[in-house]
């Protein structure tokens, strides 16, 4: 009797084991998402402009996209620029919108060995807080002060079709 109830056990063991890594291949395989991003930026989309919580979403977008290439001092490394220049260019209009379309179609330049990928994947509301994180932490603009950038202002450039090299030629002359 001990045997069946030993045999009984190992089996139920083993399909709870299989059917366990079977329902997580599933998974995996289907790249299900657990969280929704749209509900978890939810909280940092404005009701109106003056509602627009960067802050926290600006520092978690810059370390988990932009910190491995421009450092998380932005003072970037060999082939990767430092960041802070952009003090100079960030009031203009023609400035923002360069920015706005560096994040979003990607550069490819002759100033730099290595390509800017695009960012197009990176939410209105998130790539808005990235870029007002780098323009106050690292390019001086006053948070308080200046007109940073909106999701609104993001959604406005996108659709372009221009490419990583249309981009450079738009670069505003410092």
């Amino acid at each position: 009797m001990r045997h069946v109830i030993a045999h009984t056990a190992v089996y139920v063991i083993a399909t709870l084991l299989v059917g366990g890594a079977a329902a997580f291949g599933t998974v995996r395989s289907r790249q299900l998402v657990i969280v929704d991003e749209a509900m978890l930026l939810s909280r940092h989309e404005p009701a109106t402009a003056h509602e627009f919580e960067w802050g926290d979403l600006g520092a978690y977008g810059y370390a988990r996209n932009c910190a491995n290439c421009h450092s998380p001092d932005g003072t970037g490394w060999d082939q990767y620029p430092p960041l802070r220049p952009i003090a100079v260019t960030f009031p203009a209009e023609a400035a923002r919108a360069y920015l706005i379309d560096l994040h979003l179609y990607g550069l490819s330049s002759a100033r730099w060995r290595a390509p800017m990928p695009r960012m197009h994947h990176v939410t209105d509301a998130e790539l808005a807080a990235i870029l007002n994180h780098v323009v106050v932490r690292f390019g001086g603009a006053d948070a308080a002060g200046d007109r940073l950038f909106q999701p609104a202002d993001i959604a406005a450039r996108r659709g372009q079709g221009i490419g990583p090299r249309d981009v450079d030629r738009r670069r505003p002359a410092p």
